[in-house]
């Protein structure tokens, strides 16, 4: 210790005129905004003060730890003056740890001395003044301290080993710079693909955004092992290389690249099992959607044990076939309003699945579509030739899953064909909402809803209807023309879905469930109360479950196209919850109830005979919410699946079997 000790007051005492310069920089700082005309209005004295002496701190601590690092033992290794600590009793460790010790308090010891006279005569060293930098990230005085002084040590350690290297002019210096290049490809190249799965935070969001997870937790992880390598390095070279150059350039070389090249190894292969996740480890499912007529589900969710990772997945229930994606990434997905729709689509026959990626490290990266054919065993995504500068706010497929129709934040109504990229119709259109419903009425046809909606927006004016245009995809100049609007309802909309003709609509308010045209937007009928849910069944009759009130029972009801006449009912007694899951055969439908603490029940309704069949208990996944989820969910060995909707306020099922018949597109 007394050696260690010995060696810094020596360095320091060397090099005590920097002290001089620091403080002449500190009364520079601190006088010069005194200067008649130097001051910028609306700048008060203390801001300027203060910024200037932060500046000149930040800039000469840089400027010392690079001119300390290259001279303090490299120097003198090269000029032949480390030889006079190695004539006396002085270990190696104590003269590396004596000069790093100096060398950090001069850098430190000057910063402080250029902070000095400003604080003295008030100068205001806070962030958020002259800088402005709290409009952009949240920063304390502690945690700008731990960051700046861990750049400096790296700074600092870095730039005596390429100085020692430099300076040895050893045909070594090949092969430091080819293991720098293996080392820093191997760290660009995960950090790139950490960046691209979201595990890191992107580039142009602000910092308050950014929850910490695993991600920045292995970045700092990545830092400190470089900087502990770079410091047990040139340690070791000053302990086993001692005054010859060339031979401590060997003795760092091989401790630097051995130690680094481990750390990053240790790196990716931990990247690699932090993105080696299924469905299985999600905690929970930010959103969920299902493809008709097929067992693929599309979903997102936080993984376990790696905190900031949201994988998304397309999922097939039958088989347990697992397709990574990334459509999680895209705001619009997790971000369901009460009548939002995820930025993956699925044709109306299930068949084919498209979705919307970004093509970059950043959020706003163009934005490229994928697609993927369900019905083609060891299909694969396939990048689409269509992208978009931005994520758009709408997005819809068509329901022979060939052309996809994008609102752009500009104002721009685009659509285009999946299969070569052509661009079929644009127009300029300026939405009344955050996100219109875009919705193919035909193969020609495409139809924009506005719907006003309480819950996606709270400064809704009472009594406003929910607009619809349509836009002819064949006409030379194509304008979105309105075509009708929906009526006011209590409260907004709540959800509303749209029939597989697309001629009709069901949409819920606070009080009832109505049916309207879905181009005009006039109401047909009303078919229940607020709490009831509608489903559209494929011969265009309308399946109906709403509870009794009063009554632990649930009624289906079943109304004819126009929904005029008497329905036919079937009751579903001492139940807690029933819910319409498919139609698996014309004319057939399967429900799935529950009862506390019982297992789910699945029933057969044949509707036309008017029959209702038990067909046993139901093993069940259910897909919940990451606010609500507990563990991990297991999807092996289940019948199906079965989650909650937020944007639509209902449960939704699917389970397992043979895919039911084909939707045709509308014509």
């Amino acid at each position: 210790m007394r050696g260690f000790v010995a060696v810094l007051r020596r360095e320091v005492f060397e090099r005590r005129l920097l002290g001089l310069l620091a403080l002449a920089l500190g009364l520079i700082a601190a006088l010069l905004p005194l200067v008649p005309g130097i001051r910028p209005g609306g700048v008060t004295l203390a801001d300027l003060q203060g910024g200037l002496a932060l500046g000149m701190a930040l800039l000469l601590t840089a400027i010392l730890a690079i001119f300390l690092g290259s001279s303090m033992i490299a120097g003198d290794l090269a000029e032949r003056r480390l030889g006079f600590y190695f004539s006396r009793p002085l270990p190696g460790w104590a003269i590396w740890a004596g000069k790093m010790a100096a060398a950090l308090v001069l850098i430190f010891g000057g910063a402080i001395l250029v902070l000095a006279p400003a604080v003295l005569v008030g100068g205001n060293l806070n962030l958020e003044g002259i800088w402005g930098v709290g409009n952009v990230i949240s920063v304390t005085g502690g945690s700008l301290i731990a960051a700046w002084a861990t750049f400096l040590l790296l700074v600092l350690t870095a730039v005596h080993a390429v100085s020692v290297i430099v300076r040895a002019r050893s045909p070594w210096a090949l092969l430091d710079l080819a293991a720098l290049a293996v080392v820093a490809g191997l760290v660009w190249g995960t950090l790139r693909r950490m960046k691209l799965e979201g595990i890191l935070p992107r580039l142009t969001f602000p910092a308050w955004m950014d929850r910490p997870g695993i991600g920045a937790w292995m970045e700092l992880g990545l830092l400190a092992a470089i900087l502990l390598a770079l410091v047990l390095a040139g340690a070791l070279q000053v302990v086993r290389g001692r005054t010859d150059l060339r031979r401590a350039h060997r003795v760092l070389s091989q401790g630097l690249w051995g130690m680094l090249l481990a750390a990053v190894l240790l790196f990716v292969g931990f990247t690699a099992w932090v993105l080696a996740v299924g469905p299985g480890d999600l905690l929970g499912f930010s959103g969920v959607a299902a493809a008709p007529g097929s067992r693929w589900l599309a979903f997102d969710g936080p993984a376990a044990r790696r905190p900031g990772y949201n994988p998304s997945f397309l999922y097939d229930l039958d088989s347990g076939r697992v397709v990574h994606a990334r459509f999680g990434l895209l705001p619009s997905f997790k971000a369901f309003d009460r009548i939002g729709t995820p930025t993956v689509g699925f044709s109306a026959d299930g068949r084919r699945a498209v979705w919307l990626e970004y093509d970059g490290v950043t959020f706003d990266s163009p934005v490229t579509a994928f697609r993927m054919d369900l019905d083609r065993p060891g299909s694969q995504p396939v990048r689409t030739p269509i992208s978009f500068r931005y994520a758009p706010s709408g997005f819809a497929l068509s329901p022979d899953g060939r052309r996809i129709a994008a609102y752009e934040w500009e104002g721009r109504l685009t659509v285009v064909s999946l299969d070569d990229g052509r661009l079929v119709a644009a127009a300029r259109y300026e939405s009344t909402s955050v996100s219109p419903r875009l919705v193919f009425a035909g193969p020609d046809r495409l139809r924009i809803y506005e719907i006003q909606s309480a819950d996606a927006n709270p400064f809704l004016r009472v009594g406003a209807p929910s607009t619809i245009f349509e836009l002819d995809l064949t006409a030379s100049a194509p304008h979105p023309l309105k075509t009708g609007e929906i009526p006011p309802m209590a409260g907004g909309i709540r959800d509303w879905s749209l029939s597989p003709a697309g001629d009709r609509l069901l949409a819920r308010s606070v009080d009832a469930l109505g049916l309207c045209d879905a181009r005009t937007g006039m109401p047909l009928a009303v078919l229940g109360s607020g709490h009831a849910r509608g489903t559209f069944l494929r011969d265009g009759r309308i399946a109906v479950m709403e509870a009794v009130r009063g009554r632990y029972e649930h009624e289906l009801r079943i109304f004819p196209p126009d929904g005029h006449s008497e329905p036919r009912r079937f009751p579903f007694a001492n139940v807690l919850g029933a819910t319409v899951a498919d139609q698996p055969a014309p004319g057939v439908l399967r429900v799935v109830t529950s009862r506390p603490g019982a297992p789910r029940e699945l029933w057969q309704v044949d509707l036309e005979p008017g029959t209702i069949r038990r067909m046993g208990t139901l093993r069940l996944a259910s897909l919940d919410l990451p606010q609500v989820a507990r563990s991990r969910v297991d999807l092996k060995d289940v019948d199906g699946v079965v989650w909650y909707e937020p944007w639509s306020s209902r449960t939704r099922v699917v389970l397992k079997g043979p895919a039911a018949p084909a939707v045709a597109p509308p014509r």
